[in-house]
């Protein structure tokens, strides 16, 4: 590991890395949901965003993820964020959660450890999202959750852009129209990893997770009008087996902002047939689940959840 880690892979870096020759890593098998008790779309901070949410009904699609989740993930917690406002321990957070619609979407709060003993808080590039990582950070604290914030002032949106390769210590770091490139010469060294980023410019693809999926080790589901030419030669590198989704049912039904939780079943949007019928032919198990209420800020299925350990 000596030879590699720390190091940050990027378009000026020539890629010399074997995925054989990566360590191994622990499944993270703790999901983590935040319940939607705020959620609201009074903002717009990318293209998806729009539209009024219909409450209940959103809160009907949030529990029947969770109840997915439950049936196929190993262990799942839920967070309510009234739960943590106020603090505990008397502080008071800059921001209320009731004025932090997107706090369900768990994935942007922090970057697990390799392990999943830790976190990595986020930092927000938007003003609108900046007070939410302060109330993970209590709620992780108080749980047993080893805590860091990076030094750098860099935009960091947590498991959004960073996400981990299945089964290796390898993180894939998607910058440019979120989380800025800087950010992970800092993570690389916190998280004792090498990072592979991936240079994201559509706004449509704001986050690495609306346009790549990890599935398992040797296959990744992806969106490849996102990517430049040397960002999709990496991922075929790293890769045996890279499933493509249509563009249109990524930008239309954020068919690849969706988890495969056991190597088998893929939690994914609803109506996204195409992204379905290919997930079957590579032998996944698709589980389509309606997020709609949950597209109208831009976020699915990946979105919503965090993986600890």
């Amino acid at each position: 590991m000596s030879t590699i880690a720390h190091r940050v892979y990027d378009d000026r870096t020539p890629l010399t890395l074997d995925r054989s020759d990566l360590p191994s890593r622990p499944d993270h098998e703790t999901v983590l949901l935040v319940s939607p008790t705020h959620f609201a779309v009074r903002y717009r901070i990318n293209p998806y965003m729009g539209g009024r949410v219909v409450p209940g009904r959103a809160l009907d699609q949030w529990m029947n993820v969770r109840r997915a989740y439950e049936r196929y993930a190993n262990r799942v917690r839920i967070v309510d964020p009234d739960e943590i406002w106020p603090a505990s321990d008397g502080a008071v957070p800059d921001v209320p959660v009731s004025l932090l619609p997107d706090l369900v979407f768990a994935a942007n709060l922090a970057v697990p450890t390799a392990d999943g003993g830790g976190v990595v808080l986020a930092q927000m590039a938007t003003d609108e999202r900046a007070g939410e990582p302060q109330h993970f950070q209590r709620w992780a604290l108080d749980d047993g959750y080893e805590v860091e914030s990076l030094s750098t002032t860099a935009a960091f949106e947590g498991t959004g852009d960073a996400i981990w390769h299945p089964g290796r210590r390898l993180l894939w770091g998607g910058y440019g129209v979120r989380t800025e490139r800087a950010a992970y010469d800092e993570l690389a060294a916190l998280l004792d990893t090498p990072v592979v980023t991936l240079e994201l410019s559509d706004p449509h693809y704001y986050h690495l997770d609306v346009c790549f999926a990890p599935l398992t080790e040797d296959t990744a589901l992806i969106v490849p009008e996102a990517f430049t030419a040397a960002g999709r030669a990496r991922i075929d590198a790293l890769f045996d087996r890279v499933i493509e989704v249509p563009e249109h049912e990524a930008t239309g039904g954020l068919a690849c902002n969706c988890h495969c939780v056991d190597d088998d079943h893929v939690l994914l949007a609803s109506g996204n047939p195409e992204t379905e019928r290919r997930l079957q032919a590579a032998g996944f198990t698709p589980v389509p689940l309606d997020t709609g209420e949950f597209q109208k800020a831009g976020g699915s299925v990946c979105c919503l959840s965090l993986l600890l350990g």
